[in-house]
């Protein structure tokens, strides 16, 4: 497999990324809240014989560099850095857009905004509202934050949300709040204040705007998803496709590796 190891200078931060593969047709990942670019390997090994996959770390997370300025990063930021890393690595014209959980939200907004840009997106816990259950979460894991019980934050998270996720990977997301400085712990305490202040992406996103092939994939047993209002919202999308997932939470093909095979029939068909 070709690798390309890379970084882009974005407005005030370096961003890192690699590239997969060599094939003409590009797909971009984009993370979930401090999620870092490893946690597209399965996705890469499936789908890279057929698409060249770009993964990169956002601001705040993993080997991205804030060069200058508050660790506050704003929703404008990091769609720019998502454009930036699109013109850098992209070996198409178009691109497929393929993101998880807060990742969804950025994409979206680009898709909306610049369609012309996007071909195809897979939207994985696509959260288009913030439900009482995250509410609550954001606003323990805060408390938590201001106590200096930070390693008390990635457990509550995993018995909110990541209970199906294997062991080893709860191993993982407990092992990164640890190893988070007081930079990377403002900077996702500052994400969770910008959830909690925006309830509903329809007054953020003009969902009807976005021409991409869409797939929009979530799992039923996911609690912190508004599981209506994403019904709702895949409505006002000219070509979307929507998939629920049975016995499925969050973390969709990290708990059901299958869950990769749908992804692949989608860009495929």
């Amino acid at each position: 497999m070709r690798i390309v190891k890379g970084g882009v200078t974005s407005g005030r931060f370096f961003i890192p990324y690699r590239v997969y593969g060599d094939m003409p047709e590009t797909i971009v990942c984009i993370s979930g809240a401090k999620q870092t670019m490893a946690v597209w390997r399965s996705f890469v090994k499936h789908l890279v014989s057929t698409h060249s996959i770009v993964v990169f770390d956002l601001p705040g997370t993993g080997r991205a560099e804030i060069l200058s300025g508050a660790p506050q990063v704003s929703f404008e930021e990091q769609q720019q850095v998502l454009l930036d890393v699109m013109a850098e690595t992209a070996r198409s014209k178009t691109v497929t857009l393929a993101a998880a959980s807060w990742g969804t939200i950025l994409a979206a907004y680009v898709a909306a905004k610049y369609p012309e840009k996007i071909e195809k997106m897979i939207l994985g816990s696509f959260g288009v509202s913030t439900n009482d259950t995250i509410l609550n979460l954001i606003q323990q894991g805060q408390n938590l934050y201001k106590q200096g019980e930070v390693a008390r934050i990635a457990p509550l998270m995993i018995n909110t949300f990541g209970q199906y996720i294997p062991q080893s990977q709860k191993q993982q997301m407990v092992d990164q709040f640890a190893k988070m400085d007081e930079q990377e712990l403002l900077n996702f305490y500052e994400h969770c204040e910008f959830v909690k202040a925006s309830r509903d992406i329809s007054k953020l996103i003009n969902l009807s705007h976005i021409t991409a092939k869409t797939l929009v994939i979530c799992g039923e047993q996911d609690a912190i998803l508004d599981h209506d209002g994403i019904r709702a919202a895949v409505t006002k999308m000219p070509n979307c496709v929507y998939k629920l997932v049975p016995d499925t939470g969050h973390f969709l093909h990290w708990e059901r590796p299958a869950i990769l095979d749908t992804y692949s029939r989608f860009l495929h068909s």
